[in-house]
């Protein structure tokens, strides 16, 4: 009985084989002429199409290379500029933290110069106004010592010239006292 169905199974299958056969390809020369048809068309399109597509593909990915490898280039370039100013820069600031601490230096040493010079010139005043002074009050001495001198003399004479009584000694001592005021 299996073997019966079975039979029948394949003799079903078997039968429209060769009618989807000819449903598919109903004309084997139309078929081929078709095939051929096709492979020429993918063929032409190859050619005119597709390696011009693929060339100009090429052509970009050759520019997009070019232009990234000179942009890597270029930023490392700028890069290293980058770096040089950063250098120049630092080389800068060293040399003028250094100048401006030498100026601090060199103008702590004139102010110091100049402070001494002028308290060097302060005493000399103050050494020329005390000799100054010593000098008037030597020379203010002798001229009241001579004053003094003078009038004991003009008193001497005067007291020799003249007898002396209370009345003429009072009067020379008066005498006196007025000259020295």
């Amino acid at each position: 009985m299996l073997s019966v169905g079975l039979n029948m199974v394949i003799g079903a299958t078997t039968q429209g084989v060769p009618k989807i056969i000819e449903s598919l390809f109903p004309n084997l020369p139309n078929f081929i002429a078709h095939l051929l048809a096709t492979i020429v068309l993918v063929i032409v399109l190859t050619k005119l199409v597709y390696k011009p597509y693929k060339q100009m593909i090429d052509k970009q990915r050759q520019k997009i290379t070019e232009v990234l490898s000179d942009a890597i280039e270029k930023q490392t370039q700028a890069n290293i500029k980058i770096k040089q100013a950063n250098t120049l820069l630092e080389e800068a600031k060293t040399e003028s933290v250094s100048i401006i601490k030498t100026a601090r230096i060199d103008a702590e040493l004139q102010k110091n110069k100049i402070i001494d010079n002028a308290n060097l010139q302060a005493k000399n005043i103050q050494s020329y106004a005390q000799n100054s002074i010593k000098q008037e009050k030597i020379k203010a001495q002798l001229e009241i010592k001579n004053t003094i001198v003078n009038l004991a003399i003009n008193s001497a004479e005067k007291i020799l010239s003249k007898e002396i009584d209370k009345a003429t000694n009072k009067q020379l001592v008066e005498d006196f006292i007025k000259d020295l005021e």
